[in-house]
């Protein structure tokens, strides 16, 4: 199979992107510049960018010892009315874009201006509205991202997200020099570790023929990783164009359990979580039902076994850049082994028709 999509060619350059974005200083001064007396972050995104708010709020609402929610624009405009607190200026909105100009979340930018709110702009685009218009912006620098189904534009956005978190704990006292560090490391890790979990993903579809068998699919995650599972079924919807689904494992037993037939692909995330050990059971469960169940493990207490892959163990932050790079793997791969293009046109016209972009 000849890896001809474009998605190939920009997952490659994640691992030089991460580099620079973990040695970026100008991450640490927008933490210091953002103001004093925050008590809460409203993030507002569509897409791959909500998906990675999601998967990083709760540790940056750890570290820096804030409020994290997570909004698409829609939800934020029309569906929030508590959103911004008794005292808005006490908020920061952060509004992701990749490209900048993300028609919903500039017109989220525009209203908290109207209100006098704080905002952030997070965009790879240089003089883009979302790099101009709001107070502060972080530069994902991640480069060009010609590509339907973004790769290395959301693994950016997820590290510059946590190290922003890192940086406002370390000013505001609310996280320790021991602990910062211990994540940085955690980070830094992961990003050489990228290209061995590719590998490890690309041999097992390689050996499972992945792709042959998609027709509808299932992804399920727990912890960061239901922000992960949230991307994944994104990707494989964008690439495959094919009926998709996510889960937090806690909730797949609740109604989604009865749509699985002997035809679907179900793929579990298993990381260093409470949730495990109920993530296990399903894998094992699912597999009664199911030849196109894979575990994609970073528990680090289990062997290897046909269809679970192994993924190095990283418990503070759940190995969240690994799972990242397994889920595009086979959202690139999958396609491709049924003979089309992941980033062909599949209703393009729509995004002109409702105008999502500015």
């Amino acid at each position: 199979m000849k890896h001809d999509s474009i998605m190939w060619t920009y997952m490659a350059q994640e691992e030089a992107v991460l580099r620079r974005l973990l040695a970026d200083p100008d991450i640490g001064a927008v933490a210091a510049a953002l103001p004093p007396g925050l008590e809460s972050i409203c993030f507002v995104a569509h897409g791959s960018s909500y998906n990675a708010a999601v998967a990083t709020a709760d540790l940056i609402a750890r570290a820096a010892g804030l409020r994290v929610q997570v909004f698409t624009p829609a939800n934020f405009l029309y569906n929030s009315a508590g959103a911004l607190g008794r005292d808005p200026k006490k908020v920061l909105v952060a509004l992701i874009s990749q490209t900048g100009t993300s028609s919903g979340a500039l017109e989220a930018l525009a209203e908290v201006q109207r209100l006098g709110v704080a905002t952030l702009g997070v965009t790879d685009t240089e003089q883009s509205p979302m790099a101009v218009r709001p107070d502060r912006v972080l530069f994902l620098r991640c480069g060009e991202e010609d590509s339907n189904a973004k790769t290395k534009g959301y693994s950016a956005t997820l590290l510059a997200l946590i190290l922003l978190g890192l940086r406002l704990g370390r000013a505001r006292g609310s996280l320790g020099e021991a602990e910062a560090q211990n994540i940085f490391r955690e980070l830094s890790g992961q990003v050489e570790e990228l290209a061995l979990v590719q590998e490890r993903v690309l041999r097992w579809c390689e050996d499972r023929r992945f792709g042959t068998a998609l027709r509808d699919f299932y992804i399920l995650g727990s912890g960061m990783n239901f922000g992960t599972a949230l991307e994944g079924q994104l990707k494989l919807m964008e690439t495959a164009c094919i009926p998709t689904m996510f889960n937090d494992i806690g909730e797949f037993s609740h109604g989604m359990h009865r749509s699985i037939t002997e035809r679907s692909t179900v793929v579990l995330l298993r990381a260093s979580h409470p949730l495990a050990t109920l993530t296990e059971k399903t894998f094992r469960y699912l597999r009664g039902i199911t030849q196109n169940a894979l575990l994609l493990d970073a528990a680090g207490d289990m062997p290897e076994e046909p269809d679970r892959i192994l993924l190095p163990a990283h418990p503070l932050t759940q190995s969240l850049l690994l799972f990242t790079r397994a889920i595009q793997v086979l959202s690139v791969y999958g396609p491709e082994e049924q003979g089309f293009d992941p980033n062909r046109d599949a209703h393009n016209d729509f995004t002109q028709v409702v105008h999502t972009r500015v």
